[in-house]
């Protein structure tokens, strides 16, 4: 079982769905919560390779100096967070996207796509956010959720893990799309444990 942001499992299969599991869990109880202030969001986001090493510096830099700023990215993060949630649990049953969720995201990913910049990456241009204010964290996982909502088309529907104290989300890319579980080797192993066991009562 994870700790802290440092050892949390990667399973959701992109940025917006591992922001979601970023709640310990989801079924069951609620929590712990993993992103308990702005130094756990940089170090995050630095495990899933969102931002260079300049960046990351930059922002620690600006929280140091305004950490009011900090909290308030903090907090709407979490609040982002939390509609992402509600947005892909709804595809997870087929259900209509919940229309005050779905424009909260878009609205904070319009908010951060105004900010982007062209730069030059090696021979390509990217659009990118500046990395200059600590609200441009929640505005990169709010454009990261509306790509993952554009690409539909191309991939299978976010899933919900049905182990017990799990319910995080993942992108199913297991070949034969049957992918039940955030982790083969926990909340699957957990789950074959408990059906053992329960068949043993029964004997």
């Amino acid at each position: 079982m994870a700790s802290s942001i440092f050892d949390m499992r990667l399973s959701g299969g992109h940025p917006a769905l591992e922001l979601v599991n970023t709640v310990d869990s989801r079924r069951g109880r609620w929590g712990p919560d993993f992103l308990r202030s702005f130094d756990d969001v940089l170090a995050f986001v630095e495990r899933l390779q969102l931002i260079d090493a300049r960046g990351l510096a930059g922002l620690r830099e600006r929280a140091a100096v305004d950490p009011g700023k900090a909290e308030d990215a903090l907090a709407n993060l979490i609040r982002l967070r939390e509609t992402i949630y509600t947005l892909f649990i709804a595809e997870d049953t087929d259900a209509p996207y919940p229309e005050p969720a779905l424009s909260t995201v878009v609205e904070m990913a319009r908010a951060g796509r105004a900010r982007q910049t062209l730069l030059k990456s090696n021979q390509n241009f990217v659009w990118a956010l500046p990395f200059d204010n600590p609200s441009d964290i929640f505005h990169l996982f709010a454009i990261a959720a509306t790509d993952l909502l554009t690409n539909r088309s191309g991939r299978r529907r976010v899933r919900e893990c049905k182990g017990d104290n799990c319910g995080w989300l993942f992108v199913d890319r297991s070949k034969g799309g049957r992918r039940r579980w955030c982790s083969e080797a926990s909340c699957g192993v957990h789950s074959r444990v408990k059906r053992f066991r329960a068949h043993g009562d029964d004997r």
